[in-house]
């Protein structure tokens, strides 16, 4: 028995309703695919400009309220905050952390300025993806990887004010990632150098600056204090961090202070996204099912006349399968030429990044469905008996 001519025949002599399960089928997945398209796009916007943002996590403690007087921030604060992070059951979720703003070193004979900076190491992937903060290591904006000599100034406190005559040379290696424009910082100042180092290089630094001062290394430690930074493990926990720093009369400044509960809406609204999409993906399976499964219901005759003329069930499993199998082959090609026609022509908008995931969900749908309807339709419907396939058409009448 020659399955494939059956099969081609087949595939001539169409029912009207498969060409019109087919135009359906083609029509959702098309619909699918550039609502899927767009819901990714979004998804992804989100987790970049929010969820994986860092400057959205940090808050920013500039003072503190003390009945009608207002306080300067100290490092007292630093312990304060994180404590009383403790006491709420947040210290997991955030911790706060200080900021220290060093006098200028210089690089090349004081040819090239630097604005230092002191921070704990662990906020290093703030600075910069290419910054790890470790001893030894200056974070950079100007120059490659690589060791450099900062001339650090010697600084001397004349007639109320300061002054420097002499440098010091310090070997630091450089790491090269360091912007103007980061999450330690509400403000940037153009054009300014920036450079980072940690605490230890911090205090390192600052004992050889200030090593004629007769000042106190707690006193010029808390002079140099600039503010304080909570930074906020997940952003879903940002505004419950910042309402209880408001509640103890600190002073913040973070992107979502002037918004109630953004980043809880935020959240939601990322799974609104995820659900949207799974909804119409089974939406679009069970649609393609209920289709395949009438179809099948519609060729009890032609089943019946493959079995009157000698044919077995098992062959006909077969020309069935490979029937659909070959409309779904189709089906997919049709929708995946209609993503990339739609792309190049800019007629809907929708995006070749996510032709990978276009093309995979369109393939799980197709081989979901065909899987169904082969073990729920094609091996059910070719099994009954002739006078079973025929009792409900006009033949058996």
């Amino acid at each position: 028995m020659n399955t494939k001519f059956v099969v081609e025949m087949l595939r001539k002599k169409t029912h009207h309703f498969l060409t019109i399960s087919i135009l359906i089928m083609v029509i959702s997945l098309t619909m699918l695919n550039f609502t899927v398209s767009y819901i990714s796009n979004q998804y992804q916007m989100i987790n970049k400009d929010f969820m994986n943002n860092n400057n959205v996590k940090v808050i920013h403690v500039t003072g503190k309220g003390n009945g009608e007087a207002t306080t300067q921030i100290s490092l007292q604060d630093v312990n304060e905050i994180n404590t009383l992070l403790k006491d709420k059951e947040l210290d997991d979720k955030a911790k706060a952390y200080p900021v220290y703003t060093l006098p200028t070193v210089y690089r090349d004979s004081m040819a090239t300025a630097y604005s230092m900076i002191g921070i704990s190491e662990e906020l290093a992937p703030l600075v910069s993806e290419g910054c790890t903060l470790k001893d030894g290591r200056i974070c950079v904006g100007d120059v490659k990887d690589g060791q450099i000599t900062l001339n650090v100034p010697i600084i001397e406190e004349k007639d109320g004010g300061f002054s420097s005559t002499e440098t010091v040379d310090l070997e630091m290696t450089a790491e090269k990632g360091a912007t103007n424009e980061n999450a330690i910082f509400i403000h940037s100042i153009p054009k300014n150098n920036q450079a980072y180092v940690n605490e230890k290089e911090a205090k390192k630094l600052t004992k050889i600056m200030y090593e004629k001062s007769q000042n106190s290394s707690e006193y010029i430690q808390e002079s140099q204090l600039s503010n304080l930074v909570v930074y906020v493990k997940d952003i879903k926990n940002v505004d419950t961090v910042g309402k209880v720093l408001k509640d103890n009369h600190y002073f913040t400044s973070y992107t979502f202070n002037s918004f109630e509960n953004f980043s809880i809406n935020i959240s939601t609204n990322q799974m609104i996204l995820i659900i949207l999409c799974g909804f119409l993906v089974i939406t679009s399976i069970v649609t393609a099912i209920l289709l395949m499964i009438n179809f099948l219901r519609i060729q009890k005759k032609e089943i019946a006349i493959l079995k009157l003329i000698g044919y077995k069930s098992k062959m006909i499993v077969t020309i069935y399968t490979r029937l659909l199998t070959i409309l779904f082959r189709n089906i997919f090609l049709y929708t995946l030429v209609i993503y990339l026609f739609n792309y190049f022509l800019k007629l809907i908008p929708v995006s070749l990044p996510f032709l990978g995931i276009i093309v995979l969900l369109d393939f799980m749908i197709l081989l979901i469905t065909l899987a169904y309807v082969y073990f729920f339709g094609i091996k059910k419907i070719c099994r009954m008996d002739t006078i079973e396939l025929l009792k409900k058409g006009k033949e058996f009448e």
